[in-house]
């Protein structure tokens, strides 16, 4: 006899009685409904609910839980878990194929965030239980490693959960529950693709299982297979048009220029051996015309000449997945069944970029005008720019480049996760049951990127001599014997297709990572019924936790020497372990008396002894009184904590890179800007400014590296949770609710980004008194931004807080004398944030950094989900629609709002007001009772997602813009690049 975990509560009866009658499984989002306690059934399956360890039945939920079923996930018509996810409101994208491109360790993965507080602060499960990360960046898991066949819903808690699930349960808490008990066979395939190109999806899903040995097990197997073709730039019109906002923030309009680049192909030479270009000095700037491949000429002008390098990068990131599952549960005695649980993914992706932008001062050195003896000269230099050259009485010349012939860098990543679980789990007493359990998850991932250049090469490929001293008919060699002997060439930068095959296989940069992640965990709870009061019985739960878990990375030997023109990167080892023990408990009050249909207060408390921190504690409690059947008020108040992780507080430095709006840029010795004064007080742009006249941010690539802090201390969480549901007992099939949230995040985990880090420097209008300017490091000749490190700390405050209100109706037409035959479900959610605030100590100072990023480019203040499904026998038409409310395209300081709103003339902003985007799908699914594939049940479908091809606004990159549009791309992530998108597919079940 299988296990049913159940036990006779007559209140729990009445609930679930009155759940089936209503009958209100609506699309999108399902809810924990109330019901009226005047129907009566026997017995009531008490079950595992997230948001409690106590099986109850999720209608006594005091915190909002939001449910996706395995129908809804397929209404979604998503082809990998988290694209369905984030349609709720409360969830937001995380890492994903589309912001992941430029990810130094991370392209391609999956993961969500909950209110927009970042993945770190949100607790995924399976099954109720942790597993391992899927990141060398912290212990966030990635979607995309999940066996689709194998879910049979996802649960979404929000609000701190730690005292229930222990650290990284800030936000809440996202439960992938997966089927059991499963019998028979099932095949579900699907292909889709975008109208405008691109994102080509093609899938495959089988589940097996049987019931062994009399009935007192069963087996289940799964295998999955997808791929995704990449979406590239030149396939969306708006990502390629070259253009960046002038944004004038002094009463002029704003005006659309020309954004080119300066590294060109075929090469931009200046004779002067410096390293700023200037193209209104008096220098004149050699360049081959044609796109690098025509003449040799001067007078190079950026807006006319040059390069637009958009079209070939990836916009959304390939990935093929192959996923094995299997499932076993065998009954050992009446009240003992023990299970175990594995699964397999292996995922490969590749991004790509452009071919690489390395100049010579990025390279260590200019290119020589003279062979290695200093005195004959380089047959390799045009003749226009050695003349030149020793005009301005210079041994080397200057050049930008892009390096067209080494093709796109492309960074692939093979990652491999396995997971296991195994355990015993029962029943005892009339109330009890129990669960021990072992877990182990280790996530590998192998990685290379190729496309860069070593620097060590090219300084022996630009150090040349001829074969036979002194005999220019000879060949020309690199003039170090142990460089030639390992394949060095002589290197000719001048013009495209100059650098030849073998020139490139020597220069060219193959980058390795190898990166693991190791959890184990073990856990033993258990639950039930401590003593009778006179509304009913006390439920408890406790038990014990256990958990480590172990990183590691390691690179090559050039990335860790910093020996390549990609950033330097550290090999990184992180270990840490936590013993918990836990409770929770309900207690009934009143029960059918007036005023008081129902009442239970509940709370929950956690220790927690990390190797670490030390010893943590995490509490809730808080309650349900429902004062007459239709109406509910909920509420719980928690204190959740998060202990850093192991990148958090052992990282020895990741290397990023990326470009950084420079605040001293147009900086002269006059001018009244809010940076210029400290600007001038620093002594590398004061002497840029002394020669030039004016200092010019060449917006080059400027290296970010984070580092961790031992001496971090947990973050903790005050969060507040209060709601009210109505289920009108005149109105069947009608629920409606409001939930208030407030979370204030006490010692949060972060770092202070370096365009904020320069920006409290120069703004403070005291270079040499102020902390913060010691962190950024400009290079002693250029003046350019060279470096600015980032280091974890526990900053002071991040709040958030905002509503959600849900609403669900199911009706039959005809019931209301609407001649519409079959039913309608309807179901809508939207949020609204009140406050999104960070903030953070000055560096060195008393002073407060407040950001608040609220209502700005990807933090939108409102955002909504409405969905109509209409099922007619066979037949189901489903209807969805997505809401992103209105933003800003604007930096945390609102410059641009500020400034247009002094001189009355916002109207003259270009996409600076954002609108609201609505986004709709529609899918069209029929069941064939005998389908014509063996006759087994099947199921036909088609869908169009974003039927009004919505890709969001163009937004141009502007010069102080820390919220524009993905760099290059005109886009940002938060919309939906895909467009127009059509699929088909189908299911059989034998």
């Amino acid at each position: 006899m299988r296990l049913m975990q159940k036990r006779t509560n007559k209140k729990c009866a009445l609930l679930l009685s009155s759940a089936i009658v209503s009958g209100v499984a609506f699309v999108g989002v399902s809810y924990a409904q109330e019901v009226s306690g005047d129907e009566v059934s026997a017995t009531d399956d008490i079950i595992s609910v997230t948001g409690s360890r106590i099986k109850r039945s999720e209608f006594d939920l005091s915190v909002p839980a939001q449910t996706l079923n395995r129908a809804e996930l397929n209404i979604a018509g998503a082809n990998e878990l988290s694209e369905a996810l984030i349609e709720l409101p409360a969830v937001s994208p995380a890492i994903t194929a589309e912001t992941s491109q430029s990810s130094t360790q991370s392209s391609g993965q999956s993961t969500v965030s909950l209110r927009n507080l970042g993945s770190t602060r949100t607790l995924t499960l399976i099954d109720g239980r942790r597993t391992v990360g899927n990141t060398s960046t912290g212990s966030t898991v990635d979607y995309s490693t999940i066996p689709d066949g194998f879910v049979e819903r996802v649960e979404v808690i929000t609000g701190g959960a730690s005292a229930l699930y222990g650290s990284d349960a800030v936000t809440g808490v996202i439960n992938i529950i997966t089927r059991t008990d499963f019998e028979g066979l099932e095949v579900q395939s699907r292909i889709g693709t975008s109208e405008e190109g691109g994102n080509n999806e093609y899938g495959l899903d089988i589940t097996a299982g049987s019931n062994i040995a009399d009935g007192r097990g069963n087996v289940m197997f799964a295998f999955g297979y997808d791929k995704e073709t990449p979406i590239r730039e030149y396939q969306r019109d708006k990502a390629i048009v070259a253009l960046e906002l002038d944004e004038n923030t002094n009463g002029q309009p704003d005006e659309l220029v020309p954004n080119l680049s300066t590294n060109i192909p075929g090469g931009l030479f200046a004779g002067n051996g410096g390293t700023a270009l200037d193209p209104e000095s008096d220098t004149s700037y050699w360049y081959y015309a044609g796109g690098g491949t025509g003449a040799l000429q001067p007078d190079f002008s950026t807006d006319d000449n040059g390069f637009n390098a958009l079209g070939t990068e990836t916009i959304s990131i390939p990935s093929e997945r192959f996923i094995l599952a299997g499932k076993l549960d065998f009954d050992l005695t009446e009240n003992a069944q023990f299970f175990l649980d594995a699964q397999y993914s292996h995922t490969a992706t590749k991004s790509e970029r452009t071919a690489d932008t390395a100049n010579s001062s990025r390279l260590g050195a200019d290119y020589p005008i003279y062979l290695s003896d200093g005195v004959t000269p380089n047959p390799l230099v045009p003749q226009e720019i050695f003349d030149d050259a020793v005009e301005l009485g210079s041994d080397s010349v200057f050049f930008r480049r892009s390096w067209q012939e080494f093709g796109n860098r492309y960074r692939e990543g093979d990652n491999d996760t396995l997971r296991l679980w195994t355990g015993v789990r029962g029943d005892f007493g009339e109330t009890w049951s129990y669960e021990a359990n072992f877990g182990y998850g280790e996530w590998r991932r192998a990685q290379s990127r190729v496309g860069d250049l070593v620097i060590p090469n090219y300084l022996q490929a630009i150090d040349i001599e001829y074969a036979v001293p002194g005999d220019p008919t000879s060949a020309l060699q690199c003039a170090n014997s142990f460089a030639r002997e390992a394949g060095c060439e002589p290197l000719n930068p001048f013009g495209l297709g100059s650098v030849t095959e073998g020139q490139t296989d020597w220069l060219i940069l193959r980058d390795q990572l190898r990166a693991r992640n190791r959890t184990t965990t073990a856990s033993a709870w258990m639950t039930g019924d401590l003593v009778e009061l006179w509304a009913g019985p006390v439920e408890v739960a406790f038990g014990y936790d256990y958990r480590k878990e172990e990183s590691q990375t390691r690179w090559d030997p050039i990335s860790t020497s910093g020996g390549g023109t990609v950033t330097q990167q550290v090999n990184q080892d992180g270990e840490q372990d936590v013993h918990e023990v836990f409770g929770e408990v309900i207690v009934p009050l009143l029960v059918d008396q007036p005023f008081a249909h129902s009442l239970s207060v509940e709370g929950a408390i956690r220790f927690s002894d990390y190797s670490t921190v030390g010893t943590v504690q995490s509490f809730k409690f808080g309650g349900n009184w429902a004062p007459v059947p239709d109406i509910r008020f909920r509420g719980i108040y928690a204190q959740a904590n998060r202990a850093p992780n192991n990148i958090e507080l052992f990282n020895r430095g990741i290397g990023s890179q990326g470009g950084l709006a420079d605040p001293c840029d147009g900086v002269t010795s006059s001018s009244t800007g809010v940076f210029d004064d400290a600007c001038r007080q620093d002594p590398v742009v004061s002497s840029i400014i002394s020669a030039d006249g004016v200092f010019q941010d060449e917006h080059l690539q400027v290296q970010t590296p984070s580092f961790g802090n031992d001496e971090l201390s947990e973050e903790t969480a005050n969060t507040l949770t209060l709601g009210v549901v109505y289920t009108p007992s005149y109105v069947s099939g009608l629920r409606v609710s409001l939930d208030y949230y407030d979370i204030e995040i006490e010692d949060a985990i972060g770092d202070i980004s370096a365009e904020d880090i320069v920006r409290l420097c120069y703004g403070s209008g005291d270079f040499t008194g102020t902390p913060s300017c010691d962190i950024p490091v400009r290079d002693s000749v250029t003046g350019q931004l060279a470096e600015v490190t980032e280091t974890a700390l526990n900053l002071n405050e991040l709040k958030t807080s905002g509503l959600d209100i849900t609403a669900a109706y199911a009706f039959a037409p005809s019931d209301m004398g609407i001649p519409i035959p079959g039913d309608v479900r309807l179901s809508g959610t939207m949020t609204r944030v009140f406050e999104f605030e960070e903030k953070a100590p000055t560096p060195g100072t008393d002073e407060v950094f407040v950001s608040d990023t609220l209502g700005l480019l990807g933090n939108p203040e409102t955002s909504a989900r409405v969905s109509a499904q209409w099922m007619n026998g066979p037949l189901t038409v489903s209807w969805r629609t997505l809401m992103i409310g209105e933003m800003l395209n604007d930096d945390v300081d609102r410059t641009r709002k500020t400034a247009c709103d002094q001189y009355d003339n916002c109207g003259d902003k270009i996409a600076l007001f954002l609108d609201r985007e609505f986004t709709h799908n529609l899918r069209v699914a029929y069941e064939f009772d005998e389908g014509p594939l063996f006759g087994a049940d099947t199921e036909a479908f088609a869908g169009v997602n974003n039927l009004t091809n919505n890709q969001g606004p163009t937004l141009y990159a502007y010069n102080e813009g820390v919220n524009s549009g993905d760099v290059g791309e005109n886009h940002n992530s938060i919309y939906d690049i895909n467009g127009r998108y059509y699929y088909v597919g189908f299911s059989v079940k034998f």
